[in-house]
């Protein structure tokens, strides 16, 4: 008798956000007047991603701000950046600049943090 191998059945790297952190990210979104799209069940670079939360302009199609959550950290990314981990939603909330003219970047809104042994 032959035993085919199962599947090996792995955790994903992202994992949902609680409601409130979902209630507090729209909240904060509608406030800026930003676009807040939730994506779930996705797989970049080979990790998986229960849900992802982009935030962009109202009227711009591309994604400017990239939002994950890991057992350990929340992490916030621009498409010119790394990655950076934060300790909670709140945290990195607080942390982004709103943007002061039609020109600056998405990259500069992150605000310079040490993160410590939780950067990515």
């Amino acid at each position: 008798m032959s035993y085919t191998s199962l599947p090996r059945v792995t955790a994903p790297y992202a994992i949902a956000f609680s409601i409130e952190e979902l209630l507090l990210v729209r909240s904060w979104a509608q406030q800026r007047d930003l676009a807040l799209a939730v994506a779930t069940d996705q797989v970049l670079n080979g990790a998986e991603f229960e849900e992802m939360l982009i935030v962009s302009p109202q009227s711009r199609d591309r994604r400017t701000l990239t939002i994950w959550r890991t057992q350990t950290a929340v992490f916030a990314q621009t498409p010119q950046s790394k990655p950076r981990a934060f300790d909670s939603m709140r945290e990195l909330l607080a942390a982004l600049r709103p943007a002061r003219k039609r020109h600056t970047t998405w990259l500069r809104l992150l605000r310079r943090v040490s993160f410590g042994a939780n950067a990515a």
